[in-house]
């Protein structure tokens, strides 16, 4: 029915062999196992790495617990662990990057997923893409974890370009494991190496400085040198435009969404959610970038017979909502909805999702000659617009006192939902929900005048850079 009607996230114990009277990090054991006397972690927290990037990378990475780290082959991407990288008190050397073995020396390039339980309580799981690690996708675990994830993944792979190498109840037919072909080779390039602190680097630079200074004499340089660093300082400290930058970009990639192709996988979604299961009227869908919601009413029938009756899109089985007992026979069901391509029927494609690209975005006022104009075109067909003021995005204050400032703005879409398919959305826009209610006592006559609601932000840059 929707096809026809769319046609239109312990105190720290003392460092092994160091001595007493200084504490380092607890070792994370949880992440840690051994193959062969070779102590491999999983789990790592991998971000990506751009030139430059590294001294700011490790000092953020202290602060959050991180003690050591591994670097991809390509330099891309740095993996970071709480524990140092020979605490582990077993194997031989240093704790070796699980993802980074695999990759090294398994890998046969494209999309691969590596699935296995370590004991009886752990499992683990490892996505590569050309050999690197996805970022996310290197868990350890329980078992209904590493499901999570991997389904996940598969959702937003092509289910059938993905090697799959591990367990059998974790990923179905697929291949095993090799361990000896694993562990082949094991350099310094795949262990973890301590993360320097460049506090303490700078600090004894700064008094190397300061006793050159001394020996030479000259007080009055030395204290003109001190003043200059304490205004430096102050400057750096309280210049919003450093605050902006450490943020700005992180906050950037993590927004998803974006553009065209989104708002197709949802539609796609819609398309496979039927109005009737076996007695239950659909009277809700929700979608976001991930996934669709369906909430169901019942008419007549039962839990067995809708369970049984689902579509292929439908990921598991329905949740069902909080009821008393005499509530039996009006209770609601939930099911979830995988997403789908809207001009094929396949699952989410392949290509990754759009991400927003800072230097591509558009000049504010251009917003309006743009995607305004499109939204205005749109309010001669009985569709509903609101646009709310622009904001500074991931960050508070004057966007005049930024260098290169991004703002955002809230959006919002109601119309027929035939009118769905005529909504088109730049690279730029980025879409949050798509929302459909139905009145579950409306006649099949009238269904032409359900109604949607499309929202979400659109992104620009506050002035020309």
């Amino acid at each position: 029915m929707f096809k026809r009607l769319l046609n239109r996230k312990s105190a720290p114990n003392p460092r092994p062999g160091k001595p007493s009277g200084k504490a380092g990090p607890a070792v994370d054991h949880t992440r840690i196992f051994q193959k062969d006397k070779l102590g491999i972690v999983a789990g790592l927290r991998w971000v990506p790495l751009t030139k430059g990037e590294k001294g700011k990378l490790f000092n953020e990475a202290r602060a959050q617990g991180d003690h050591s780290y591994c670097i991809t082959p390509d330099g891309t991407q740095i993996g970071f662990f709480s524990s140092y990288p020979g605490d582990h008190g077993k194997g031989r050397g240093a704790l070796a990057s699980l993802a980074l073995l695999l990759g090294k020396n398994y890998s046969l390039g494209g999309k691969e997923i590596f699935a296995f339980h370590v004991d009886a309580e752990r499992c683990c799981l490892v996505a590569l893409r050309d050999g690197q690690p996805v970022p996310g996708f290197d868990v350890i675990g329980s078992v209904e974890m590493v499901a999570e994830r991997l389904n996940t993944f598969l959702q937003l792979a092509d289910v059938g370009s993905v090697r799959r190498l591990g367990a059998v109840d974790l990923l179905g037919n697929v291949e095993e494991i090799d361990w000896g072909l694993v562990l082949d080779e094991v350099n310094a390039k795949v262990r973890l190496k301590k993360i320097p602190d460049i506090r303490k680097i700078f600090a004894v630079m700064a008094v190397a400085a300061v006793l050159f200074v001394a020996v030479s004499g000259a007080i009055a340089y030395k204290l003109a040198q001190e003043r200059k660093i304490a205004e430096e300082l102050a400057r750096i400290a309280n210049d919003p435009n450093i605050v902006y930058e450490t943020k700005i970009d992180g906050d950037l990639a993590a927004v998803t969404g974006i553009g065209q192709a989104s708002l197709q996988r949802m539609i796609g979604g819609l398309k496979q959610i039927p109005l009737q299961i076996k007695g239950w009227r659909l009277s809700k869908v929700e979608c976001n970038p991930s996934l669709c919601n369906a909430s169901w009413s019942r008419i007549y029938g039962n839990f067995a017979e809708f369970g049984k009756a689902l579509p292929p899109s439908a990921m598991g089985q329905p949740q069902y909502d909080v009821f008393k007992p005499e509530d039996l026979a009006s209770a609601t069901l939930v099911t979830q909805h995988r997403l789908e391509d809207a001009g094929t029927g396949n699952a989410a494609s392949a290509a990754p999702p759009p991400k927003l690209a800072r230097s591509a975005l558009p000049l504010r006022n251009a917003v309006s000659s743009k995607f305004f104009s499109t939204l205005q075109d749109l309010s001669m067909v009985d569709i509903q617009i609101k646009v709310e003021p622009a904001q500074l995005f991931a960050g508070q204050g004057d966007v005049s006192q930024l260098v290169r400032p991004v703002v955002d703005a809230v959006w919002t879409i109601e119309g027929p939902l035939w009118t769905l398919d005529d909504i088109v959305l730049e690279d730029y826009v980025a879409l949050d929900t798509l929302t459909v209610d139905l009145d579950a006592d409306k006649t099949a006559a009238s269904m032409e005048k359900i109604r949607y609601k499309l929202s979400g932000k659109y992104y620009a840059k506050g002035k020309d850079f």
